[in-house]
């Protein structure tokens, strides 16, 4: 930072990459998003007269090399105040945990890597990983989809050990709710071995009398697998259903449950989401405009090279106005702890596109708030959102 510049870092993911591996997943280019915010920003004066200077730098998701050379590129070579987007999960540590630089990211943390990176903040727009399953149980508590039900949760031990189950146990207490654990156990890879100990704690699920159950497994076939084992709960939530794997018989998972934010052609085709991040963009790139307002592509528009624009303009459009808000809340003396205090004074925040948010520097770095229940629907193959967005107070 100089009297009249603020170094920033923008980290630009490599979709060719990715398409070359056979992941359908291209996106629109951070450059164009991010430098269309930045411009605005340094139009409108910067902050505090400082204008921003930003340095992108390219990763591939698929190796983690990359990020390693993209993180020394901004935190050591080019020394940036902060770095937007950031990298894959806890390869982000290195920008704070090693190089005491500040990185703002969709998602990733949890609360291992937070308290691993120490006062250097990392924030996040979304709820932090092992947040998740707490979210999921105060929305479903909200909604009074809880009351009179023998809870049960099924947890991953090969995923840290089934912390989330845990985790989600105790919330569940604190919402008044007592919730039987299992956690598996079962080496990853044994199909054979893994479906009988789903067996068993199928059988031990049905004589408890457990009729709303908790699946917190990830994946896999694991309703199915219960099913054919006598186990069919009346209700099941699922901290990720995907729908494609979890039963061959659909009728398994009919009006199954889960918890997001709002889906992305919902933001899509939200005026306020397009007047204020994606017209701006398309106003910087004029090329774009057709592009930009044309319905987001599907899975094989994407294989086919199709960019979706949605998350690099909404990680762009937040990213840089929390920025913003923060840098003018911190004051001239910009570094890692005004911005902590700039947090609390920050207060409630609305992210375009994702929702209602808020931060403090004690520790909630992961901002977002705002949920929507979705329930599974057999009959149409869909997802379907059920009432009005739920607020949680985290």
């Amino acid at each position: 930072m100089t009297a009249g510049t603020i170094k920033i870092g923008v980290t630009v993911p490599d979709f060719d990459a990715l398409q070359a591996a056979g992941l359908s997943n291209y996106q629109g280019d951070n450059r164009i998003a991010f430098s269309a915010f930045i411009d605005r920003i340094n139009a409108d004066g910067g902050i505090h007269g400082r204008l921003l200077e930003p340095v992108y730098s390219s990763f591939d998701f698929l190796a983690p090399e990359t990020q390693d050379v993209a993180c020394s590129q901004l935190a050591e070579d080019e020394d940036v105040f902060i770095v937007l987007y950031g990298l894959l999960a806890s390869s982000n540590l290195c920008l704070t945990e090693l190089n005491d630089t500040m990185v703002m990211t969709n998602s990733y943390q949890d609360t291992a890597a937070r308290e691993r990176s120490g006062e250097t903040l990392w924030l996040q727009l979304e709820s932090a990983d092992d947040e998740q399953v707490r979210v999921l149980g105060s929305v479903l508590a909200e909604a009074g989809r809880l009351e009179g039900a023998t809870i049960g949760i099924l947890a991953n031990g090969r995923l840290s050990d089934g912390s989330a189950g845990v985790a989600l146990q105790e919330a569940l207490a604190d919402l008044g709710y007592d919730a039987s654990l299992d956690i598996t156990t079962e080496i990853s890879g044994d199909e054979i071995a893994s479906d009988n100990e789903l067996g068993r704690i199928a059988e031990k699920l049905r004589s408890d009398g457990v009729d709303f159950l908790f699946n917190l497994l990830g994946g896999g076939d694991a309703t199915q697998v219960m099913a054919d084992a006598g186990y069919r709960p009346e209700n099941i939530a699922y901290s990720t259903l995907n729908i494609d794997t979890e039963a061959i018989d659909k009728q398994l998972i009919d009006g199954a449950i889960s918890v997001d934010a709002i889906s992305d052609d919902a933001v899509w085709n939200d005026p306020d989401f397009r007047a204020t991040c994606i017209n701006p963009v398309a106003e910087s790139y004029p090329e774009l405009a057709e592009e930009l307002a044309a319905p987001l592509p599907d899975d094989s528009q994407q294989a086919s090279g199709v960019a979706s624009w949605l998350v690099p303009i909404r990680s762009a459009c937040n990213q840089t106005m929390l920025l913003k808000q923060l840098g003018e809340i911190a004051g001239a003396d910009l570094n890692n702890a005004s911005f902590r205090t700039a947090l609390d004074e920050l207060g409630p925040v609305e992210l375009h596109g994702l929702g209602s948010a808020s931060f403090t520097s004690a520790g909630k770095w992961d901002g977002l708030d705002e949920f929507y229940l979705l329930e599974y629907d057999a009959g149409t193959e869909s997802l379907l959102t059920i009432g009005d967005p739920i607020v949680v107070t985290r």
